[in-house]
């Protein structure tokens, strides 16, 4: 709970400083900050589905389904593990590095925050039928973007890289191997 604490705290007062870690703890904040990042973002996304099934919101089908329609599992995977990963670190959280001793560093940082979880919006094919309800949808990818921010700034821009490949990789890794086990009939 202390780690997630620093978080919080960083999220409220954004300072831009790396810390040397010795690798055994390296290590261990890295994975123990993932773990939760995942509790999290999973618990958050289930309120809000639920929240939108009793609602009744329509925001058509996730970007995702179609993409396992169009492509084999396993780009969808090399895609959501090393594309998405560098390219969304290196525009979101990159130029963070301007920043560093701006006394604007706290702007550019909620800036990339929201950015990165309203280009997830985008995930949502209908989610114009109901943009009041469009925050929520975008919620765990801003929850995500601070964890992100906090691994950039404290560990590093490869560190972010591979925490986003490994994120994507425990979420959407049994998915890939449920279509590689048992392809839909397309």
């Amino acid at each position: 709970m202390n780690l997630l604490k620093k978080v919080w705290v960083f999220f409220l007062r954004p300072k831009y400083q790396t810390y040397t870690y010795p690798r055994t703890l390296q290590r261990r904040v890295f994975l123990n900050l993932l773990g939760w990042n995942i509790a999290i973002a999973i618990g958050v996304g289930f309120v809000i589905e639920i929240t939108r099934e009793a609602l009744d919101v329509d925001v058509g089908t996730h970007g995702m389904n179609r993409l396992f329609g169009e492509y084999h599992p396993l780009g969808i995977l090399a895609m959501a593990v090393v594309l998405a990963p560098v390219l969304e670190e290196s525009l979101f959280r990159g130029p963070l590095i301007l920043f560093k001793k701006s006394t604007y560093f706290a702007l550019a940082l909620y800036t990339s925050i929201f950015l990165f979880g309203l280009i997830h919006l985008f995930n949502f094919e209908g989610y114009q039928n109901a943009l009041w309800f469009a925050p929520l949808l975008f919620l765990p990818q801003l929850i995500t973007g601070v964890f992100l921010s906090y691994i950039r700034v404290r560990m590093g821009l490869g560190h972010a890289m591979l925490f986003h490949a490994l994120f994507n990789l425990i979420l959407l890794g049994p998915f890939v191997l449920v279509e590689l086990l048992n392809p839909s009939a397309n």
